[in-house]
């Protein structure tokens, strides 16, 4: 909040605006590959905003339900990330020819199971191990499921990659020695009972209480449903559903200019229309990202993502100079965009008398039934919860062609209000996002993240010939999407 209100003070309530739902970017109509604008309306009021613009950032966060999640009913929301990243970031940069990297990446963190609380706390400021239901730690008695990865490198001394650890505890899972457990019970005693004296020991307690509800106080919640005090007893943790994201563990996104620097391999810088190199643009000239948005560059975390942002708005500045007597000319012109933004709007006037619930009408789909539609296809086909994150080119096969008669339903979509018109749009971009997230994951013929996916037709690692980034770019102009191979350099020596 106060960085918005930094914001308000710099532009003035007079061009200040928030709550816009921004639906596509738009290109320039005389210089190709070139940003030009946005096109968005108010969730407030019956408003469209169509924007010009010399430079544009692109930070909208990542992807969350985009596969079923674990918790239903009442939980249904439930999730790791926040509920309002659709996607909206992979999809519109992809849509005005950004290319993407790395797309078939994604992030099933390890979290107290229905409650999404987070592990970390609990690992790393009470000691606690997560155990099998013998009580076993798991990552000791699969400690050998390590050694191909330690034999290239990929797993070095005591700290077991994420989706490595994923990998133990879903062979568990698989060989009948679930549930899986947090210790807490254990880990508790062994602090209380520890050197720390009684206020060190309060004081450590409230800490990590702080940290771990902070995160989740459902949790809280969870364990009285449950009749569940973690002192007493282990609570059960599992992976989480699949989320696309290009900060934390996850490494999916657009592919970025990195820095006109000697030390940077050209094949990883972008010449803008100027021959000028822009840190963290897009392949396309004058579109900028951050955080999220950039592909290749995981495990940036808040802070990170932050100097990213920063890097960004000085880049933008840079451009703007450079570019100061560009003159937007968007392709689409602002009534027929209007027309296509408040579609499901009209979908839903002009079908709704045909049935008495709003809900079920032959003539529209909402955007909830939508959502379940898309999660229902992604999980069983595209390596969610459902099949143990397994998949294959079969089953994504499968996936595509329900994905097709989808996007062709969502021509359908209706909207009562202005809260549904942006579910709409959301669900629209999840699409998007979600088939790009297959497509890639097709191309790439390998389990190079076991844990976060499998490929059952291509199981285990295939450096002579997957060492490398996958890439893709969608054509405006074509509509068709091209998936190709990236040559991977080591920047930074082991």
């Amino acid at each position: 909040m106060h960085r918005a209100e930094a914001a308000k003070n710099a532009l003035g309530e007079d061009r200040y605006m928030e709550r816009i739902f921004i639906v596509k970017m738009l290109l320039d109509a005389n210089e190709p590959n070139r940003i030009a604008g946005a096109v968005g309306f108010s969730t407030r009021e019956n408003k469209v905003y169509y924007f010009r613009c010399n430079t544009a950032v692109v930070a909208c966060g990542g992807a969350v339900n985009v596969y079923r999640p674990r918790s239903t009913g009442e939980g249904m929301g439930r999730a790791w990330y926040p509920v309002w990243n659709a996607g909206s970031t992979y999809t519109m940069v992809a849509q005005v020819g950004g290319e993407m990297t790395m797309m078939e990446n994604r992030f099933v963190p390890a979290r107290f199971k229905d409650g999404y609380g987070p592990v970390g706390a609990w690992f790393l400021l009470f000691k606690a191990k997560a155990t099998n239901y013998k009580g076993e730690d798991y990552c000791e008695t699969n400690r050998a499921m390590l050694k191909p990865y330690e034999d290239r490198g990929y797993a070095k001394g005591h700290i077991i990659p994420t989706c490595l650890r994923n990998h133990m505890m879903l062979r568990e899972m698989r060989e009948g020695r679930g549930p899986i457990y947090m210790d807490t019970k254990t880990a508790l005693l062994n602090t209380v009972n520890g050197d720390l004296t009684s206020p060190e020991w309060k004081h450590l307690e409230s800490e990590a209480w702080e940290d771990f509800l902070d995160m989740c106080v459902g949790q809280a919640n969870l364990w009285a449903a449950t009749n569940c005090a973690p002192e007493d007893r282990g609570s059960e943790i599992m992976p989480t559903e699949p989320y696309l994201l290009g900060s934390h563990s996850g490494c999916c996104g657009i592919w970025v200019s990195g820095p006109d620097e000697d030390w940077v391999p050209e094949d990883y810088k972008i010449k803008a229309d100027n021959g000028k190199v822009y840190n963290r643009m897009t392949s396309v000239n004058g579109l900028f990202t951050c955080a999220d948005g950039v592909g290749a560059s995981g495990h940036k975390f808040s802070s990170g993502s932050h100097a990213e942002g920063r890097i960004v708005g000085k880049q933008m500045v840079r451009w703007v100079v450079d570019h100061k007597d560009f003159k937007p000319s968007p392709k689409e012109n602002a009534a027929d965009l209007a027309k296509e933004i408040y579609q499901p709007m009209y979908t839903y006037l002009e079908g709704k008398d045909i049935s008495t619930d709003p809900v079920v009408n032959p003539n529209y789909i909402t955007p909830k039934n939508f959502m379940m539609r898309l999660i229902k296809c992604t999980d069983e086909y595209g390596g969610g919860v459902a099949t143990l994150y397994m998949t294959s080119k079969a089953l994504l096969n499968t996936g595509f062609w329900l994905l097709g008669m989808l996007e062709e339903d969502s021509k359908k979509l209706a909207a009562r209000d202005l809260h549904e018109l942006m579910r709409c749009w959301e669900q629209f971009h999840r699409l998007w996002t979600v088939r790009l997230h297959m497509q890639h994951i097709e191309f790439r013929e390998e389990s190079r993240y076991p844990g976060f996916y499998y490929r059952g037709d291509f199981m285990g690692l295939d450096d002579s010939k997957w060492k490398c980034f996958v890439n893709s770019k969608y054509d405006p102009e074509t509509g068709e999407t091209t998936v190709f191979k990236k040559p991977y350099y080591m920047v930074v020596p082991e």
